[in-house]
């Protein structure tokens, strides 16, 4: 049965929606073993020594999103085209992909594996017992990191099908298997945090390899062909949307990989726990709050190649608003509990890591008013100028916590530089919009700003005034959160959502029931 695009997209968004709660919860409770069994000192050594091949997987990152982006359009344009002619198209960009992801680990390992032990010697802040398994470590996930730059041609294709689906149940294994792992790390007795290291590349690479026999087996696109690997076309194409885009990725990565090392220059260890625990809290939230937008993007991706542009700018607006939405149930009582929340998380929490965990959930939301926009940038495929300024912009992070550094500001500092750079990035992110689409940005304001930040208000104050009315604790704790989210829902549905978009929503979810009670009566 052929499954009506908008019920995919609900369904590709409920699936990975679940995988990533469930991440999350395991992963709150993993966090807080890893903590017990490497102790402060090791949990951010583990932080800033996988920050030195960040820049390996973000320019991985960049690859994967223009390959993402030229299968999705290949499928929205083999729509309109022969069958034939459609799939020797889609098998040309998978060989195309396949050849550079061939290259890559040819080209970096002889550059970043001297440069990444170099630093943990001389550069960063290691106490001497423990830079022989800092050295292991860096080794272990460097090896990691190229079976996922090799994995990116094949793992692709499942987005630009839209099979989030299957996507949901491998990262549901890998999740599994990283709480597993946390659990064991607890009574091992060999080096803790290089076996933690070989662990969780073990789980990675071995999830990544049964997706790749997988895919070769599902999609017959994923066919090497010597023929199509160099296509200069191809290849010209691919480079004019990756090379910018890894530009801007790469901006990303030197301030991801960046900002862990200044705070071990500048603060010490102890900071980079703190941060550590941030920014893993900041990947779980942004993990949870992108599976509609992993749900939407081939999908709108598609509907430009289709020639079917306003199809792609609505999608685009939903990103938006559906993204902000779904942060919010999350962030609000989060930013207001979250010192509570550390406690019961990790019990004697690194200093620092509640204010930098409300700038982390800060940026998030942040961000994702304007996901939408982000997407449709991508969708067009014009992305030089964009990513040029873009990227320059996030890169000024490092220059920033610099200078609040010089100035004397503490550990805070982070936060409040990573937030200021996401907010003028994502300022940026509305005005290109507007200059590519011609696309005013008042019907934005109108439609996502202005109710996601009224939403988003008087769901902190119902919070605060409980927190007032309360003593500390997991009573006031539950309370928080259940008022603070209960008003994110009702207002949201009420007041973010139209008429149109509820009755979709209430027609999916009927549509879902009755499936699920037919299949339970089958049973």
């Amino acid at each position: 049965m052929v499954m009506n695009p908008g019920h995919r997209i609900i369904l590709n968004t409920l699936a990975t929606y679940g995988h990533s709660l469930l991440s999350l919860v395991m992963s709150l409770f993993s966090a807080r073993w890893v903590l017990k069994a490497l102790g402060e000192v090791d949990f951010g050594l583990f932080g800033v020594v996988g920050s030195i091949i960040l820049l390996v997987t973000f320019l991985n990152g960049a690859l994967s999103v223009g390959v993402g982006r030229f299968y999705a359009y290949s499928i929205g344009q083999g729509e309109n085209i022969a069958a034939e002619a459609a799939g020797d198209d889609l098998n040309r960009w998978f060989n195309t992909a396949f050849s550079i992801h061939l290259l890559l680990p040819i080209i970096l390992i002889p550059i970043g594996w001297p440069i990444g032990e170099y630093a943990i010697h001389h550069w960063l802040t290691i106490p001497a017992e423990r830079i022989d398994a800092c050295v292991w470590l860096f080794r272990v996930s460097l090896i990691g990191a190229f079976v996922g730059v090799f994995s990116v041609p094949f793992t692709s294709m499942y987005t630009a099908h839209q099979l989030i689906v299957e996507l949901a149940v491998f990262n549901i294994i890998r999740s599994l298997g990283t709480f597993v792992g946390a659990w064991f790390l607890m009574r091992a007795e060999s080096d803790r945090l290089v076996f933690y290291g070989i662990y969780m590349i073990a789980i990675t690479a071995g999830t990544l390899i049964v997706q790749i026999f997988r895919a070769a087996i599902k999609f017959p696109a994923c066919r090497p062909c010597l023929d199509y690997m160099y296509d200069r076309g191809y290849l010209r194409k691919l480079f004019a949307f990756v090379g910018w885009k890894m530009f801007g990725m790469s901006c990303v990565a030197f301030q991801s990989q960046g900002t862990p090392v200044l705070a071990n220059l500048f603060y010490g260890p102890a900071v980079n726990a703190a941060y550590s625990v941030a920014n893993r809290l900041s990947i779980q939230a942004t993990t949870l709050s992108a599976a509609m937008t992993g749900a939407f993007q081939p999908a709108l991706t598609s509907a430009e190649g289709k020639g079917n542009r306003k199809a792609m700018l609505g999608m685009a607006t939903k990103v938006s608003k559906f993204g902000s939405l779904l942060v919010m149930f999350f962030v609000v009582p989060l930013f207001l509990e979250m010192d509570s929340v550390l406690v019961l998380w990790l019990e004697n929490p690194p200093k620092h890591s509640g204010v930098l965990c409300r700038w982390m959930l800060l940026m998030l939301l942040i961000d994702k008013l304007t996901a939408g926009q982000m997407l449709a940038v991508n969708a067009f495929g014009k992305i030089a100028a964009y990513e040029l300024i873009q990227g320059s912009v996030i890169f000024l992070t490092l220059p920033m916590i610099w200078i609040l550094y010089r100035l004397g500001y503490g550990p805070p500092s982070l936060g409040v530089a990573l937030f200021v750079s996401t907010l003028i990035y994502c300022i940026g992110r509305v005005i290109f919009f507007w200059a590519l689409f011609k696309e005013s940005p008042r019907d934005w304001i109108r439609w996502v700003v202005i109710p996601t930040g009224s939403i988003a208000i008087g769901s902190y104050l119902v919070g605060a005034i409980v927190m007032s009315l309360l003593d500390p604790g997991l009573v006031r704790l539950l309370s928080v959160s259940g008022l603070s989210t209960a008003f994110v829902g009702v207002t949201g549905w009420i007041w973010l959502l139209d008429h149109q978009e509820r009755r979709y929503a209430l027609n999916v979810l009927a549509g879902g029931a009755r499936k699920l009670k037919l299949r339970t009566s089958l049973l």
